[in-house]
């Protein structure tokens, strides 16, 4: 080759050279070079820029200062590595920046060979990936995050493709034991409870032709072989153009907070002591049933059922024992009926029944009479046989009322009718005992506005004696100050009495006029001898009856040998024999005289004579009436004052109206009489006049 030919090669070189240097500055990576011995050549300004070390200096094996110390071994182990076996250099290591933090860079390297195949030269770039490896960084750690999170909670997380197949899950095996060939595509299906299934599907069909978030509830077999139930949670995840590209979702495991709910519900509806449903439940089911009978044309019925005896259990045997027979009775009745009827416990000693199709009315009231028989035989408690009774009132749908809530009334009527008539028996509703008791319920209004306004008010009829025809007593009498109608019997407004809370309202106000008229009458020097008042069963009721009305007198001052205590034989007969007779001798000890009213027409006269603290004998009005007239009321009159006076015992004849019948009285040998022969009963102010214009009691 010439010396042109030279200059000219040389010259070409050099600007091939320019031109490679020229285009290594101007690209965006740092490039550098390397002898084919793994001496670094040279750097461009890009990588000086990027370092901050002054150019030139890294020239050999300066370059290495800059890597990080704990990327130093492994970069020059990698670089070694390609030297000695000539394939391509690449790593990822921390580089130091001019800045003094070290940023993440992509080394790369590519020998240069000749046509021999020897490498001449190294030639490579780094690039700044810090950017990406902390966004890496940062996806790694929020992916081990997500699992660590799906790991530690209690919930299984799963995914599925678009058209609703699962594709994977993560504790789903722990919980169910399916493993992951089971569960995937419907298999999952499997585990959950047969009665679920098809409710289950229906809502995930729904959820995949409607594509949103949804949730749901259903039970699935736990590995422990038990049904569990869970709360299913499912969301779309959707791509940039919106259509679904998987599904996500969570199960939750509920069993616990469903039990404890149903066990709220439970309590919420059933009754603690029998596990009978309550009113509330009971209401509920009655609803349902009528409106299911409306639909079908089907019938309902219902029944009413108080115990009659279970406070006289309560009383004499305690609480324990009223427990035992409230449960006894949930059991027999329980056992009487169908699972498609529903036995409750209403509250105290009152059930219910519901009979539905196709029971009808002839039907429940056999099988109440049924119940009646059944609820009356002996049962054991403590040792001691026992036996109740029960009052049951029958309504139906559609033969009475058409509504739960006047079905519900109709049978309440029919019970009360039923208790009215004597207890112990079954009573089907009719539409004329709703007008009894809205009568009813009409007086008892009229009565508590006549009590609030004082219009219920003593009269007094005199007691005389028939040999000396002094005033020995009198007896007061109960009587309405109407405002239209003016004064009103007993006879009008009795069906008060009934009521246990009208009955105590009443006695309680007579109580205390009769007492203070008694004050009055002492201060005027009048002895009225003995007031005789009559007190109901439902004051009888009343734990602390002799002691209000003794408190009373001792208020007012006046001396209880003024004070006579009347009382019906249906007090004996229907209250509570123990109380009554515990009430009548406390009366006793406190010097206040029991009467015997009405005697002889009650059902055991004498056993009461010999069991209560008797002292004064009252024979009843329809025994005078035809005395002159019938043998045999004579005879019973003549038997009855033979017997006082045996007993020691004071006897009056009460309805006295004629001469004739007094003449016969006084000839039988009876003491005292009462009647419209010597008086009618008259108001307080009118019998003052009396005291003072008549014959004066007697001391």
């Amino acid at each position: 080759m010439d010396q042109l030919e030279l200059r000219r090669t040389n010259k070409a070189l050099a600007e091939s050279k320019r031109r490679l240097e020229t285009i290594t500055e101007t690209i965006p990576q740092m490039v550098w070079s390397a002898r084919s011995n793994g001496y670094n050549a040279s750097y461009n300004h890009r990588w000086y820029e990027f370092t901050g070390v002054p150019p030139g200096s890294a020239d050999g094996e300066g370059w290495d200062r800059v890597v990080h110390p704990d990327d130093r071994d492994r970069v020059l182990s990698a670089w070694q590595d390609s030297l000695a076996t000539g394939e391509d250099y690449e790593i990822e290591y921390r580089l130091r920046h001019h800045s003094g933090v070290y940023r993440w860079i992509l080394g790369r390297g590519s020998p240069f060979r000749d046509s021999q195949g020897r490498i001449e030269r190294w030639y490579g770039t780094y690039t700044d990936i810090d950017d990406w490896k902390k966004a890496e960084a940062s996806l790694v750690d929020g992916e081990e995050r997500y699992r660590a999170l799906i790991e530690a909670s209690t919930a299984i997380v799963w995914r599925a493709s678009k058209d609703g197949s699962i594709i994977e899950g993560w504790g789903w095996e722990t919980f169910c034991g399916q493993g992951p060939d089971a569960y995937r595509g419907e298999g999952w299906l499997d585990a959950v409870h047969p009665d679920d299934r098809e409710r289950v599907m229906a809502a995930w069909r729904e959820t995949l032709a409607s594509p949103k978030p949804s949730a749901n509830e259903y039970r699935v077999l736990h590995r422990d072989g038990q049904y569990r139930w869970i709360h299913a949670r499912v969301v779309p995840l959707k791509g940039t153009d919106g259509s679904i590209r998987e599904w996500v979702g969570t199960i939750t495991d509920i069993n616990d907070s469903k039990q404890a709910e149903a066990e709220l519900w439970r309590a919420a509806n059933h009754d603690s002591l029998t596990g009978l449903p309550n009113r509330v439940l009971f209401q509920l089911r009655l609803e349902q049933a009528v409106a299911e009978a409306k639909q079908n044309n089907g019938a309902v019925s219902l029944l009413l059922i108080d115990l009659d005896d279970f406070k006289d259990v309560n009383d004499t045997l305690g609480h324990d024992a009223g427990d035992a027979l409230l449960k006894e009775t949930a059991a027999r009745l329980s056992m009487m009926t169908r699972d498609c009827d529903t036995v409750a416990r209403l509250g105290g000693d009152e059930f219910a029944v519901l009979l539905v199709e196709p029971f009808r009315l002839n039907h429940a009231t056999g099988l109440a009479e049924s119940m009646i028989k059944r609820l009356r035989q002996p049962y054991s408690y403590a040792g001691r046989a026992l036996v109740t009774r029960a009052s049951i009132g029958v309504a139906a749908f559609p033969d009475h009322d058409s509504e739960p809530v006047e079905l519900m009334k109709d049978a309440d009527i029919a019970l009360f009718r039923a208790k009215a008539e004597g207890r112990n028996r079954v009573t089907a509703y009719s539409p004329a005992m709703r007008a009894s008791t809205e009568q009813r319920l009409t007086l008892g209004r009229e009565v508590r506005e006549a009590i609030s306004r004082d219009c219920i008010v003593p009269f007094y009829q005199p007691k005389v004696c028939l040999s000396t025809g002094r005033i020995i007593g009198v007896e007061a009498l109960a009587r309405w100050r109407h405002p239209t109608k003016g004064i009103l019997t007993p006879d009008t407004f009795g069906a008060a009495f009934d009521d246990p809370e009208l009955a105590t309202a009443i006695g309680k106000r007579l109580i205390g006029k009769i007492s203070s008229d008694m004050r009055r009458w002492l201060d005027a020097g009048i002895n009225p001898g003995r007031v005789g008042v009559n007190l109901s069963c439902a004051e009888f009721g009343q734990p602390d009856l002799a002691e209000d009305i003794l408190r009373i007198l001792a208020l007012v001052k006046v001396p209880t040998d003024h004070f006579e205590i009347e009382v019906t034989e249906k007090v004996l007969l229907e209250g509570r024999s123990d109380s009554v007779s515990a009430t009548l001798e406390k009366f006793q000890r406190h010097g206040v005289q029991i009467a015997l009213d009405d005697f002889g027409t009650g059902y055991a006269s004498l056993a009461h004579l010999k069991r209560f603290p008797v002292h004064h004998i009252k024979i009843d009005r329809t025994f005078v009436f035809d005395l002159e007239q019938d043998a045999g009321d004579e005879a019973i009159v003549a038997a009855v004052i033979g017997l006082g006076r045996s007993l020691n015992i004071q006897v009056t004849a009460e309805g006295v109206e004629t001469e004739g019948q007094a003449q016969r009285l006084r000839e039988l040998g009876c003491n005292n009489a009462q009647g419209y022969l010597f008086a009618k009963p008259m108001a307080v102010s009118e019998l003052s006049s009396y005291f003072s214009n008549n014959i004066r009691p007697s001391a």
